[in-house]
Protein backbone atom coordinates (compact mmCIF):
# COMPACT_ATOMS: atom_id res chain seq x y z
CA UNK A 1 0.00 0.00 0.00
CA UNK A 2 2.54 2.33 0.70
CA UNK A 3 4.69 1.84 -2.81
CA UNK A 4 1.26 2.80 -4.32
CA UNK A 5 0.70 6.31 -2.06
CA UNK A 6 4.58 6.64 -3.22
CA UNK A 7 3.87 6.13 -7.24
CA UNK A 8 0.49 8.76 -6.73
CA UNK A 9 2.50 11.26 -4.84
CA UNK A 10 5.22 11.13 -7.49
CA UNK A 11 2.93 11.34 -10.29
CA UNK A 12 1.22 14.17 -8.81
CA UNK A 13 4.12 15.98 -8.30
CA UNK A 14 5.62 15.80 -12.03
CA UNK A 15 1.61 17.52 -12.60
CA UNK A 16 1.97 20.24 -10.57
CA UNK A 17 5.30 21.24 -11.64
CA UNK A 18 3.99 21.01 -15.59
CA UNK A 19 1.40 23.18 -14.55
CA UNK A 20 4.29 25.67 -12.72
CA UNK A 21 6.30 25.75 -15.54
CA UNK A 22 3.40 26.65 -17.93
CA UNK A 23 1.87 29.00 -16.06
CA UNK A 24 5.91 30.73 -15.75
CA UNK A 25 6.09 30.74 -19.38
CA UNK A 26 3.13 32.59 -20.08
CA UNK A 27 0.50 29.39 -19.90
CA UNK A 28 0.92 29.67 -23.89
CA UNK A 29 3.22 26.68 -25.61
CA UNK A 30 5.05 27.26 -29.22
CA UNK A 31 2.15 26.09 -30.64
CA UNK A 32 -0.04 29.05 -29.27
CA UNK A 33 1.93 31.61 -31.34
CA UNK A 34 1.34 29.91 -34.43
CA UNK A 35 -2.51 30.11 -33.47
CA UNK A 36 -2.51 33.94 -33.88
CA UNK A 37 -1.06 33.55 -37.54
CA UNK A 38 -4.95 32.85 -38.52
CA UNK A 39 -4.24 29.16 -38.98
CA UNK A 40 -5.55 26.15 -36.88
CA UNK A 41 -2.88 23.75 -35.51
CA UNK A 42 -3.13 20.58 -33.54
CA UNK A 43 -0.90 19.89 -30.77
CA UNK A 44 1.25 18.11 -32.84
CA UNK A 45 1.83 20.95 -35.25
CA UNK A 46 0.11 19.92 -38.14
CA UNK A 47 -2.39 22.29 -40.09
CA UNK A 48 -5.27 19.93 -40.44
CA UNK A 49 -7.45 19.12 -36.91
CA UNK A 50 -10.16 17.21 -38.58
CA UNK A 51 -7.81 14.85 -39.07
CA UNK A 52 -7.10 13.69 -35.75
CA UNK A 53 -10.86 12.97 -34.35
CA UNK A 54 -10.52 14.92 -30.80
CA UNK A 55 -7.26 16.50 -31.16
CA UNK A 56 -6.42 19.41 -29.11
CA UNK A 57 -6.82 23.02 -31.39
CA UNK A 58 -5.48 25.89 -30.85
CA UNK A 59 -7.17 29.08 -31.71
CA UNK A 60 -7.44 32.46 -31.53
CA UNK A 61 -10.79 34.45 -31.99
CA UNK A 62 -14.10 33.62 -32.07
CA UNK A 63 -14.14 33.23 -35.84
CA UNK A 64 -11.64 30.09 -35.59
CA UNK A 65 -12.91 28.87 -32.32
CA UNK A 66 -15.98 28.28 -34.96
CA UNK A 67 -14.37 26.57 -37.34
CA UNK A 68 -12.29 24.39 -35.09
CA UNK A 69 -15.68 23.25 -33.84
CA UNK A 70 -17.33 22.58 -37.33
CA UNK A 71 -14.22 20.52 -37.50
CA UNK A 72 -14.26 18.73 -34.79
CA UNK A 73 -17.93 17.66 -35.50
CA UNK A 74 -17.26 16.47 -38.65
CA UNK A 75 -14.70 14.26 -37.60
CA UNK A 76 -16.71 13.19 -34.67
CA UNK A 77 -19.23 12.29 -37.20
CA UNK A 78 -17.06 10.15 -39.52
CA UNK A 79 -15.88 7.57 -36.25
CA UNK A 80 -19.65 6.78 -36.41
CA UNK A 81 -20.31 5.42 -39.75
CA UNK A 82 -18.76 3.35 -41.37
CA UNK A 83 -18.34 -0.98 -41.17
CA UNK A 84 -15.63 -0.53 -38.48
CA UNK A 85 -17.78 2.00 -36.82
CA UNK A 86 -21.15 0.23 -36.34
CA UNK A 87 -19.73 -2.91 -35.38
CA UNK A 88 -17.19 -1.17 -32.52
CA UNK A 89 -20.74 -0.24 -31.07
CA UNK A 90 -22.23 -3.02 -31.41
CA UNK A 91 -19.54 -5.01 -29.38
CA UNK A 92 -19.47 -2.21 -27.23
CA UNK A 93 -22.90 -2.69 -26.71
CA UNK A 94 -22.96 -6.18 -26.12
CA UNK A 95 -20.18 -5.81 -23.51
CA UNK A 96 -22.01 -2.88 -21.47
CA UNK A 97 -25.20 -5.65 -21.40
CA UNK A 98 -22.75 -8.15 -19.92
CA UNK A 99 -21.00 -6.11 -17.40
CA UNK A 100 -24.72 -5.06 -16.13
CA UNK A 101 -25.84 -8.27 -15.43
CA UNK A 102 -22.69 -9.76 -14.22
CA UNK A 103 -22.42 -6.83 -11.66
CA UNK A 104 -25.99 -6.99 -10.41
CA UNK A 105 -25.32 -10.96 -9.70
CA UNK A 106 -22.08 -9.94 -7.98
CA UNK A 107 -23.25 -7.62 -6.03
CA UNK A 108 -26.90 -9.29 -5.00
CA UNK A 109 -25.24 -11.89 -3.41
CA UNK A 110 -23.21 -12.90 -0.43
CA UNK A 111 -19.52 -12.81 -1.04
CA UNK A 112 -19.22 -16.47 0.26
CA UNK A 113 -21.41 -17.34 -2.27
CA UNK A 114 -19.78 -19.61 -5.44
CA UNK A 115 -22.25 -18.04 -7.81
CA UNK A 116 -21.49 -14.51 -6.63
CA UNK A 117 -17.56 -15.26 -6.74
CA UNK A 118 -18.43 -16.60 -10.21
CA UNK A 119 -20.07 -13.44 -11.12
CA UNK A 120 -17.46 -11.10 -10.08
CA UNK A 121 -14.52 -13.62 -11.59
CA UNK A 122 -16.80 -13.15 -14.98
CA UNK A 123 -17.03 -9.16 -14.70
CA UNK A 124 -12.70 -9.17 -14.27
CA UNK A 125 -12.27 -11.03 -17.03
CA UNK A 126 -14.93 -8.92 -19.38
CA UNK A 127 -13.59 -5.86 -18.23
CA UNK A 128 -10.48 -7.10 -19.05
CA UNK A 129 -10.82 -8.24 -22.41
CA UNK A 130 -12.62 -4.77 -23.25
CA UNK A 131 -9.16 -3.56 -22.10
CA UNK A 132 -6.84 -6.11 -24.53
CA UNK A 133 -9.08 -5.07 -27.57
CA UNK A 134 -9.13 -1.37 -27.05
CA UNK A 135 -5.42 -1.74 -26.59
CA UNK A 136 -4.66 -3.65 -29.41
CA UNK A 137 -6.80 -1.56 -31.29
CA UNK A 138 -4.65 1.32 -30.82
CA UNK A 139 -1.25 -0.85 -31.26
CA UNK A 140 -2.66 -1.76 -34.55
CA UNK A 141 -3.60 1.77 -35.78
CA UNK A 142 -0.09 2.81 -34.78
CA UNK A 143 1.11 0.36 -37.81
CA UNK A 144 -0.33 2.41 -40.24
CA UNK A 145 -3.68 0.85 -40.56
CA UNK A 146 -6.66 3.31 -40.89
CA UNK A 147 -8.87 0.84 -38.47
CA UNK A 148 -9.06 -2.14 -36.32
CA UNK A 149 -11.29 -4.39 -35.15
CA UNK A 150 -10.63 -6.89 -32.28
CA UNK A 151 -13.06 -9.58 -30.72
CA UNK A 152 -12.00 -11.65 -27.76
CA UNK A 153 -14.08 -14.39 -27.20
CA UNK A 154 -15.01 -15.94 -24.01
CA UNK A 155 -12.79 -19.01 -25.30
CA UNK A 156 -9.83 -17.17 -26.07
CA UNK A 157 -10.53 -17.42 -29.66
CA UNK A 158 -9.47 -13.46 -30.78
CA UNK A 159 -10.96 -12.20 -34.31
CA UNK A 160 -8.89 -9.23 -35.94
CA UNK A 161 -10.14 -7.46 -38.69
CA UNK A 162 -8.20 -4.56 -40.29
CA UNK A 163 -9.20 -2.20 -42.75
CA UNK A 164 -6.74 -2.64 -45.34
CA UNK A 165 -7.65 -3.79 -49.32
CA UNK A 166 -5.21 -6.87 -48.96
CA UNK A 167 -2.39 -7.63 -46.59
CA UNK A 168 0.70 -9.33 -46.82
CA UNK A 169 2.20 -12.12 -44.62
CA UNK A 170 4.48 -9.44 -43.19
CA UNK A 171 1.51 -7.34 -42.30
CA UNK A 172 -0.43 -10.59 -40.39
CA UNK A 173 2.76 -11.51 -38.82
CA UNK A 174 2.94 -8.31 -37.20
CA UNK A 175 -0.56 -8.16 -36.22
CA UNK A 176 -0.23 -11.75 -34.77
CA UNK A 177 2.61 -10.45 -32.54
CA UNK A 178 1.08 -7.83 -31.30
CA UNK A 179 -2.06 -10.45 -30.05
CA UNK A 180 0.18 -13.21 -28.83
CA UNK A 181 2.16 -10.24 -26.50
CA UNK A 182 -1.02 -8.68 -25.39
CA UNK A 183 -3.83 -11.29 -25.12
CA UNK A 184 -1.36 -14.14 -24.53
CA UNK A 185 -2.82 -17.03 -26.99
CA UNK A 186 -1.25 -18.85 -29.13
CA UNK A 187 -0.85 -18.00 -32.57
CA UNK A 188 -3.52 -20.80 -33.75
CA UNK A 189 -6.14 -18.79 -31.66
CA UNK A 190 -6.33 -15.76 -33.93
CA UNK A 191 -7.56 -14.83 -37.17
CA UNK A 192 -6.77 -11.94 -38.87
CA UNK A 193 -9.21 -10.89 -42.31
CA UNK A 194 -8.97 -7.54 -43.90
CA UNK A 195 -12.04 -5.52 -44.97
CA UNK A 196 -12.03 -2.34 -47.41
Amino acid sequence: MKRKQVIVLGLVLVIIAVGILQYNSGGVGDAGDLAGAGILYTADGSEEPEDIPGAAVYVKGEDELEQAMEASTDASSDIYSGYFAEARLERDKARSRQKEELKSLAESGDTANAATLQAQEKLVDVINRCEIENTIETLIKQRGFSDALVYISDAEFIDVIVNASSLSSQQVAIISDIVVRHAQVPMENITVKNVN
